[in-house]
């Protein structure tokens, strides 16, 4: 069954043990993040003001929920910003224990960059994260890493963050072409 959401409320889907993925409306557009149970990490989009025509994250305005038979749960969101058409699907699959992200933007014109941007905080104070490919460790102790799953998605940490962030990071297509096409890229959030 699909819940569509309405007037701004909060929506949340509650992955237990993996996590909880919460959107909450920010002035044009929905930030998210996750917090986790046993953790004190939080991962949260970054968004950028209205005006930004190529913006740090999915510009999502529109969201939904929906659960299916085979115990999947996804919310599904779509915005515009520019002349970008943007769509997200965020998955979240116990039995891999994961929440699964992916992304796509349509454009009539050559963008000047496509990403999904997150700072990572913890209890307020900057920890260090362990790097290893294309998968960013952000509580190693715990296990919670994000990592590039797509072909073509890149994974970029930007370790010049604030006092109170532990980390900058985002997910971007590789490539981005010139022509009118859909680009998309994906991105796994692994809670063991």
């Amino acid at each position: 069954m699909a819940k569509v959401q309405r007037d701004n409320e909060l929506i949340q889907l509650d992955g237990g043990p993996f996590g909880a993925l919460s959107f909450e409306w920010q002035q044009d557009r929905y930030r998210h993040a996750w917090t986790f149970l046993d953790s004190d990490v939080s991962i949260q989009s970054l968004e950028s003001a209205s005006d930004d025509v190529w913006p740090l994250s999915a510009p999502l305005q529109q969201i939904h929920s929906q659960s299916f038979g085979d115990g999947r749960e996804v919310i599904f969101g779509v915005g515009m910003a520019g002349r970008g058409h943007w769509s997200a699907s965020f998955t979240l699959v116990p039995d891999l224990k994961c929440w699964i992200v992916e992304l796509a933007c349509r454009s009539n014109v050559e963008p000047e960059r496509l990403l999904s941007s997150y700072e990572v905080l913890r209890s307020g104070s900057p920890a260090p994260l362990e790097i290893c490919d294309q998968t960013i460790a952000v509580d190693p102790e715990r296990g919670i890493c994000l990592e590039a799953i797509a072909p073509g998605t890149l994974g970029e940490v930007d370790a010049a963050a604030g006092i109170d962030v532990a980390c900058r990071l985002r997910f971007l297509p590789a490539q981005i072409s010139s022509s009118s096409i859909t680009t998309q890229w994906a991105f796994r959030l692994r809670v063991p």
